[in-house]
C-alpha cells in the first residue's frame, strides 16, 4: 500500500466492509471451483492488496500476509493456523459489535497497521542500505577488498569508504578553487 496518510486511513476504515474487501479480489486467481474463492477470502477477514503478488491475501485486522494459496486451502483454517490470536477470529462479527467494541477493534486494527507499516519501512530501508553499500564497494574496488583482507570489520570498512569518498570530494573542491583563483 503506497497511499497518502489520508488515503491509508480511509482504506483501512473501508476494509471493515465485507463488500469492500470482496471488491479487492477482482483479480483473484481462484474461481468458484476452489475452496479459497474471493467470497470466502473476504468472509475470513482477508483483502487482496494492490500491487501485490497474484495470490497474496492480507487480514484487515492483524495484517498477516499469506500467499502460496492452493485451490483446496480453507481461508478460515489458514487464517487460524497462521494468526491464532487475530481479533477478527476471536471476536464477534462487526455487525454484532456494540459501538465500544467496534471502536476497540478499530484501535487494534490501526495499531496493527502501524506496526506492519513500520516493519515494511524497515525492510525497505535495509534493502536500500545494502544496495548503497554494494555501490560503495563497487566504486572503491580494490581498496575495499584490500581492507577486508587485512581483517577489518564492516563498520571500519564503511568508515574507510566514507572517508575515501569525502577525501575525493574535498580534492575536487580544492582543485576547482585553485583553477578559479588563477585568471587565464
Amino acid at each position: 500500500m503506497s497511499l497518502t496518510l489520508d488515503e491509508d486511513a480511509k482504506f483501512i476504515r473501508d476494509l471493515c466492509s465485507f463488500d469492500f474487501r470482496l471488491k479487492t479480489f477482482s483479480c483473484w486467481p481462484f474461481d468458484k471451483k476452489c475452496n479459497c474463492t474471493a467470497d470466502r477470502m473476504a468472509r475470513s477477514g482477508f483483502f487482496h492488496p494492490k500491487n501485490s503478488s497474484e495470490d497474496l491475501a492480507q487480514c484487515f485486522v492483524c495484517f498477516k500476509e499469506l500467499d502460496g494459496w492452493e485451490p483446496d486451502d480453507d481461508p478460515e483454517k489458514e487464517h487460524k493456523s497462521h494468526a491464532p490470536n487475530c481479533p477478527f477470529l476471536t471476536s464477534k462479527p462487526y455487525e454484532e459489535m456494540t459501538a465500544r467494541e467496534g471502536l476497540h477493534m478499530d484501535i487494534i486494527r490501526y495499531a496493527n497497521y502501524l506496526h506492519w507499516h513500520k516493519e515494511k519501512s524497515v525492510e525497505t530501508t535495509e534493502l536500500m542500505m545494502k544496495e548503497k553499500l554494494a555501490t560503495v564497494r563497487t566504486v572503491l574496488g580494490g581498496r575495499f577488498t584490500r581492507a577486508r583482507r587485512i581483517g577489518r570489520n564492516d563498520q571500519t570498512i564503511q568508515s574507510i569508504a566514507a572517508s575515501e569518498l569525502s577525501t575525493s570530494s574535498l580534492r575536487s573542491v580544492r582543485s576547482t578553487r585553485s583553477k578559479r583563483g588563477n585568471p587565464g
